[in-house]
């Protein structure tokens, strides 16, 4: 197959961002409609209700990682494809079990919200966040293999891109370890993103 034929195979990146975009609408919805009003049953007092807000505090503080993360996740797909100006039919697909992974979200922190004192529903969290860092970063990989890159990206731009991937990979890693260990603390070590993000950012000036 010759370069024309390829060329006719390839396609522009906008379809594919709507689409991201409207998972990422879709799912940070759902994961926010998963927290519910307490249904108090009986007598009622500002002390019982406070009762019952206390017990969906693990929900709550669920949601509010997930969906910081998802926002993440969501900047760093929106950062990666200003850089990319094709997309053939490997990489929409990397796409697509990509966002599969991030339809799964609200299952899995709300499996954590619910039964975050067992190691196996952070672990499935984590294995959740791990399979989208993965496929974010084959993302890039893939693109930048391919040359699918915008020939203004200097080097400096690219290597940046993907130590941040990788952190990314690296991060969900150590989360999915703490959860055999210390499972209501696995989560906590995403909060390492924000300056380690910097620091490479720095670094990489």
């Amino acid at each position: 197959m010759d370069s024309a034929d390829n060329k006719q195979l390839l396609m522009d990146t906008k379809r594919l961002e709507t689409l991201v975009d409207g998972i990422f609408a879709i799912a940070m919805t759902i994961l926010v409609l998963t927290l519910t009003v307490p249904d108090i049953t009986g007598p009622l007092s500002n002390l019982i209700i406070q009762e019952q807000l206390y017990e969906i505090l693990p929900n709550f503080i669920s949601i509010v990682v997930s969906f910081t993360l998802l926002a993440v996740f969501w900047n760093i797909h929106h950062r990666i494809f200003k850089q990319i100006k094709y997309v053939n039919a490997v990489l929409l697909w990397i796409n697509i079990i990509w966002l599969f992974f991030i339809v799964m979200v609200p299952f899995s922190a709300s499996l954590v919200g619910d039964y975050g004192k067992y190691p196996i529903s952070h672990i499935i969290f984590n294995l959740n966040l791990l399979g989208i860092a993965s496929f974010l970063y084959l993302n890039w990989f893939f693109a930048y293999k391919n040359e699918f890159i915008h020939e203004k990206i200097d080097k400096n731009q690219i290597n940046t891109t993907k130590k941040l991937n990788s952190l990314f990979i690296g991060i969900a890693i150590v989360a999915l370890i703490v959860s055999f260990f210390i499972p209501q603390w696995a989560e906590l070590t995403y909060l390492l993103i924000i300056p380690l993000e910097e620091i490479i950012k720095r670094i990489s000036r």
